[in-house]
Formats: structure tokens, C-alpha cells, sequence
């Protein structure tokens, strides 16, 4: 099976007066990325997962945090991950 990589974003809207909260615990996720956050709660983050199982189980944490109203699935995207072939030593130069 080819390994990919799946790229989402989502949208979080959380208390206003606990953003500072729930943006540090979303950037405490390895998988994720806060790209935006402002004052009135709405907050954007990136997730870069293995599959999809992994979405949705951040997706459950995620809407479970405290401070968090809604957490929405806004984008996906899976792509296989590139082969790199083995790199080859240069002529003249012994492996």
C-alpha cells in the first residue's frame, strides 16, 4: 500500500474569552497547526495526518477541549507520498 499524507483544515470557534487556552492546547498537538486565531473565537488550523482515522479522532479531541463551541471539517486532501530512489554514488567516488 502506498503511504500518503493527508493535509485538512478546520474551523474551530471557541469561547472568546478562552482562546489564549485553546489555542496553546492545539499547538501543543504534534499533528496540528493554528494558522489563524482572533478575539471573537474563530480559529483556523492546519492538520497534516498518516489517514483519515487520525482526522477525525483530532477532530473528537478538538470539539471535546474546554472553551471549544464548534469544530468543523472545512478541507481535505490525501497524496501519496513521493518515492525517493536511492541515491547513487557519483563516478570516481566508491559507494
Amino acid at each position: 500500500m502506498t503511504e500518503q499524507v493527508h493535509i485538512s483544515s478546520l474551523l474551530v470557534t471557541a469561547r472568546p474569552e478562552l482562546v489564549p487556552q485553546v489555542v496553546s492546547k492545539l499547538s501543543a498537538m504534534t499533528i496540528a497547526d493554528v494558522a489563524h486565531a482572533d478575539a471573537v473565537g474563530k480559529i483556523i488550523v492546519v492538520l497534516e495526518t498518516p489517514d483519515e482515522s487520525v482526522i477525525v479522532q483530532a477532530l473528537t479531541d478538538i470539539q471535546l477541549l474546554d472553551g471549544v463551541v464548534s469544530a468543523a471539517l472545512v478541507y481535505h486532501h490525501a497524496e501519496a507520498l513521493a518515492k525517493v530512489p536511492p541515491l547513487q554514488p557519483a563516478e570516481g567516488n566508491p559507494a
